[in-house]
C-alpha cells in the first residue's frame, strides 16, 4: 500500500505535467496558427522570409524580383549578339499573390515538419516559375530570324559564252531552332549572373550539290517560239518557265507540271491571255502556260524519259507539231514525267525574247539519239457559221475567227543505235483535235426600199382643154388587170 505522502508527490507531478503539456500545446498553438509571422526555414523563390509577416515578405520578394529582372541576357551566334533582360522576355511576379499562397501552403504542413524544423536548419523551399511573356519571345527570335536565317542555294548549272557548261556551287542554309535555344532560359527565380546563350541553328543542305552536277551535259534541247509582242501571254510564259528552271528530278522522281508552277492565279502574278475554252480561243487567266507544258514534254521526249501524264488540247495549237502538246489545268490535268534514268537530271528553262528553250542535262552516258515523228490518219473539215449581230451595220460582215481542219494523229518516238539502225520505236498518243469553225458576223440584212418610197410624187400634168378627168377608183370603165400591172411595175 503506497504512502499517502508518496501519492501526493505522484499526484503532484502529474500535475505538473499536465500542466506542461497544456502549456505546451498552447505555446505550439501560438505558434503554429496564431503567429503573424512566417516559422524558420521558409523560402519563397529561394529568399528566406522567416521571422517576416506577410508585409514585409512580400516587400522583401518585390526588392529581389527588381534585381533579378534587370538581369543581363546575351544571346549569340557568331559576331551576333542580342542583348535583353530578363524584365524584357518574362512576366513580373505578384510578390503578395505569392505570399498569400505560401501562407496557405505553411498552415497545410505538418506540425512534425515545423517541430524538427525550429531552429531553422532546414531550408523549406516554395520556388516561384519564371512565365516568359509568349509575344515578347516572337518578337525577339523574329529578329533573329531575319538577320541569321538564309535559304540553301542549290548547285546550278549556267552556259557561260567562252566556259560554256559551267557549275555554280550550292550554299548551306540556316534556320534557327528557336526551342532549343530557349531551353537554355532559367525556370525558376533566382539569383542568376549575367546569362549568355547561345543561338541554336540548324544547317540545311541543299537538294542539288556540285557532285550532283559532275558530268552533266546536255541530253536534249527543244525550243518554240511566241509573240512578244502579247504582253499577257509573253508575261505568263516566261512566269512559268522560272518557275522550272533549276529544278532537280532524281532517280525514279516523278515530276509535276502543276505541283512545281502552282496555281495559275492573279495573286501570283498570271494575267489574261488567249486560252482554248471548248472548241473555241477566248480570253482567261494564264493564258501561255500550255505552250510551257508542250516545250518541256517535247525535251523529255527527246531525253529519252518516261512519259506519265500527258493530254492533247481541244484545237492544234500552231507552236508544236500536231500530236507533241501538253495541256495542263490546274487541278484538272497535269503533265508528269519519271526520270527513269539511274542519276539525277536537271532542268534548264529560259524565255526571252519570243524565244522559249527547254534543256534537259544528265549524265551523258544516258544520252541518246531520238526522232519524235506523226502520221495523221484523217483531216477533218471545218464549217463555216454565220451569226447576226444586231448592233454591227446593215449589210455588213466580219470574220471573227478563221477556220482551220480538225485531225486525227498518231504520234511516234524512235530510238536509235549509235550507227544509225532503229533499235526501237514507239507510239506515243493518238489524239483527236476538233476541227476550229469558220466564224463570220454579220450586221442586219439590207432593207428594200421599192422605187419612189420616201420620194415627193411629181406634180400631175395640167389638163389641156377638152381632155377628160382621171376616173376615180372604182369607176366602172377602169380596166382592173391595167392597174394591177402597173402596180406592180
Amino acid at each position: 500500500m503506497i504512502p499517502i505522502k508518496a501519492k501526493s508527490i505522484i499526484l503532484y507531478v502529474l500535475i505538473l505535467v499536465l500542466g506542461i503539456f497544456v502549456a505546451s500545446i498552447l505555446y505550439f498553438y501560438q505558434i503554429f496558427y496564431k503567429a503573424d509571422h512566417f516559422l524558420p526555414g521558409v523560402h519563397i523563390a529561394t529568399v528566406n522570409v522567416s521571422g517576416y509577416d506577410q508585409t514585409g515578405a512580400a516587400q522583401l520578394l518585390k526588392s529581389q524580383f527588381d534585381k533579378w529582372l534587370i538581369t543581363p541576357i546575351s544571346f549569340y551566334y557568331g559576331d551576333y549578339h542580342c542583348q535583353t533582360t530578363l524584365k524584357n522576355l518574362a512576366s513580373p511576379p505578384d510578390p503578395e499573390k505569392l505570399v498569400r499562397d505560401v501562407w496557405e501552403k505553411e498552415k497545410e504542413r505538418s506540425i512534425f515538419s515545423k517541430l524538427l524544423n525550429l531552429d531553422g536548419s532546414k531550408s523549406i523551399e516554395y520556388p516561384v516559375e519564371i512565365v516568359y511573356d509568349n509575344e515578347k519571345i516572337n518578337k525577339m527570335t523574329s529578329q533573329w530570324k531575319e538577320t541569321l536565317e538564309k535559304d540553301y542555294v542549290n548547285a546550278r548549272l549556267e552556259i557561260d559564252p567562252v566556259k560554256g557548261l559551267i557549275i555554280v556551287p550550292s550554299q548551306k542554309g540556316i534556320k534557327i531552332d528557336v526551342e532549343s535555344t530557349l531551353t537554355a532560359l532559367p525556370h525558376k527565380w533566382d539569383n542568376h549572373e549575367k546569362l549568355a546563350l547561345e543561338i541554336k541553328v540548324t544547317e540545311e543542305n541543299p537538294l542539288i550539290k556540285e557532285s550532283d552536277l559532275q558530268g552533266m551535259g546536255e541530253l536534249s534541247s527543244f525550243t518554240t517560239w511566241y509573240d512578244p509582242g502579247l504582253i499577257g501571254r509573253s508575261h505568263n510564259v516566261v512566269l512559268a518557265t522560272r518557275a522550272i528552271h533549276n529544278t532537280m528530278v532524281k532517280p525514279q522522281e516523278v515530276f509535276s507540271f502543276n505541283q512545281h508552277v502552282g496555281p495559275r492565279s492573279a495573286e501570283r502574278g498570271y494575267r489574261d491571255a488567249m486560252v482554248i475554252v471548248g472548241n473555241k480561243f477566248e480570253e482567261g487567266l494564264g493564258g501561255g502556260i500550255c505552250q510551257v507544258s508542250s516545250t518541256l514534254y517535247n525535251a523529255c521526249l527527246l531525253a529519252g524519259l518516261k512519259i506519265v501524264e500527258r493530254h492533247n488540247h481541244n484545237l492544234a495549237v500552231a507552236y508544236v507539231p500536231l500530236g507533241q502538246d501538253a495541256t495542263v489545268a490546274y487541278g484538272l490535268q497535269d503533265f508528269r514525267f519519271q526520270n527513269n534514268l539511274g542519276d539525277p537530271i536537271y532542268l534548264w528553262a529560259q524565255a526571252h525574247n519570243g524565244r522559249l528553250t527547254m534543256k534537259i542535262y544528265g549524265n551523258l552516258k544516258y544520252k541518246q539519239k531520238i526522232k519524235v515523228s506523226y502520221v495523221v490518219d484523217q483531216v477533218i473539215d471545218f464549217n463555216e457559221i454565220r451569226e447576226t449581230k444586231d448592233d454591227m451595220e446593215p449589210g455588213t460582215t466580219k470574220v471573227e475567227q478563221n477556220g482551220s481542219p480538225g485531225y486525227i494523229v498518231r504520234s511516234f518516238r524512235t530510238f536509235y543505235n549509235n550507227d544509225g539502225s532503229v533499235a526501237r520505236s514507239e507510239q506515243l498518243a493518238r489524239d483527236y483535235y476538233r476541227p476550229l469553225h469558220k466564224l463570220i458576223y454579220e450586221g442586219p440584212p439590207l432593207r428594200e426600199t421599192p422605187p419612189g418610197e420616201g420620194e415627193e410624187p411629181p406634180e400631175p400634168p395640167a389638163l389641156t382643154p377638152g381632155q377628160p378627168e382621171e376616173p376615180e377608183a372604182g369607176n366602172p370603165n377602169e380596166d382592173p388587170a391595167e392597174e394591177t400591172e402597173v402596180q406592180h411595175n
